[in-house]
């Protein structure tokens, strides 16, 4: 009886750390493509944002437009944003939840955007983030923001 309640609690145990692990494995790789689209948006590479970031069939919806399907529509989307001057970008995960191949990442951002001659424009807001792994690596499938300031008056 002793020897089935170790094997028991040995199982138990090994499941937790695998949860753990899978857990671990979603969190690392999303703030790796959290950090590599950060560096990807100071350098205005919309096409290194879009290839490395985002599913082929991932759903982006930003705030005051519609929602922006296939990466060839989040591409325009980043490269029109870039046209606006130097732009900034620090995503920050605030908690990571995962089941299998799936993960959802909520966070917040701080944008800033310098216009050539301007004043720099900040911003600072949430994002929800639903996640896929395929093919070892983590994928954007649908992402949700918008900001946490108050409209202008």
């Amino acid at each position: 009886m002793k020897r089935l309640f170790w094997v028991a609690a040995l199982s138990i145990l090994a499941a937790g750390a695998s949860a753990k692990s899978a857990s671990n494995d979603a969190e690392a790789g999303i703030r790796r493509a959290n950090s590599e689209v950060s560096a990807n948006v100071h350098a205005a590479n919309a096409q290194a944002i879009v290839d490395n970031y985002y599913a082929p069939d991932a759903v982006a919806m930003a705030p005051n437009q519609p929602a922006l399907h296939g990466r060839d529509a989040i591409r325009k989307f980043w490269a029109d944003l870039f046209t606006n001057g130097a732009v900034d970008l620090t995503l920050t995960s605030d908690n990571v939840t995962q089941s299998g191949n799936v993960a959802v990442e909520m966070g917040h951002y701080d944008l800033s955007i310098t216009p050539p001659g301007g004043q720099v424009i900040k911003d600072k807001g949430k994002y929800l983030v639903m996640w896929k792994k395929a093919d070892g690596r983590w994928w954007a499938v649908e992402d949700i923001f918008n900001s946490d300031m108050p409209l202008p008056k």
